[in-house]
């Protein structure tokens, strides 16, 4: 499977399905966040998957144990290939969402890309998240290879914040997509070079293949 996963941070759902259009050679895997899932709803999703594409449902669940296992169940029944919860939601509430059977991957946020937290805190909740048979973090890529290390190989790896140039934006834990394959992502999640990119496909291409090799 491709390692890039195009965030369709957007508003018009009729942009997002050209988008998905022009970089479906590039890409497997495409976010769905509550913006446009608030906008389009199950129809987005059954868009992406009707090109024979996977979603990531990036709704980061964060209620109490119940009502997450049940929003598990939810997008598990949406067909979803992975879907996200917020680490801060506890122990208890990572274990529920883990415990659904036939459930898409789940992905646990550590912390944000927007703030700043030591490598320790976030290896400390990978490794929870782990535990809890969680089946990988969204983390920065500046700890993709500390979070490897000691969650091992098969415990996904999944990095926003990439950027194919350095630049000065609201997100500050932020590397270039070869850097973040180096250090071990299983993928990484890109939304504004491509999106705001004058040519979507051309920068979609152009990525892919900078980290093809890798």
């Amino acid at each position: 499977m491709k390692k890039i996963i195009l965030a369709l941070d957007i508003y018009d759902s009729q942009k997002a399905e050209k988008l998905v259009k022009d970089t479906n050679p590039y890409i497997d895997i495409y976010k769905v966040g509550p913006i446009l899932f608030l906008q389009a709803g199950k129809e987005i999703i059954k868009m992406i998957k009707d090109n024979k594409k996977e979603v990531f449902l990036d709704l980061k669940f964060h209620d109490i144990p119940a009502t997450v296992k049940r929003s598990v169940e939810s997008a598990r029944d949406l067909g979803v290939f992975s879907l996200t919860v917020h680490f801060i939601g506890g122990e208890e509430m990572l274990r529920s969402a883990a415990s659904v059977e036939n459930r898409p991957k789940i992905w646990a946020v550590t912390v944000l890309t927007s703030q700043i937290a030591t490598p320790e805190e976030v290896i400390r909740r990978a490794i929870l998240s782990k535990i809890c048979e969680i089946d990988g973090v969204v983390s920065s890529p500046l700890e993709a290879a500390l979070i490897k290390k000691e969650c091992g190989k098969d415990f996904d790896v999944v990095t926003p914040g990439i950027r194919p140039v350095k630049v000065n934006d609201d997100q500050k834990r932020v590397t270039t997509p070869e850097i973040a394959v180096e250090n071990g992502a299983d993928f990484i999640v890109v939304g504004r070079p491509i999106l705001e990119a004058e040519n979507p496909a051309e920068a979609a291409k152009n990525i892919y293949e900078r980290i093809a090799i890798k």
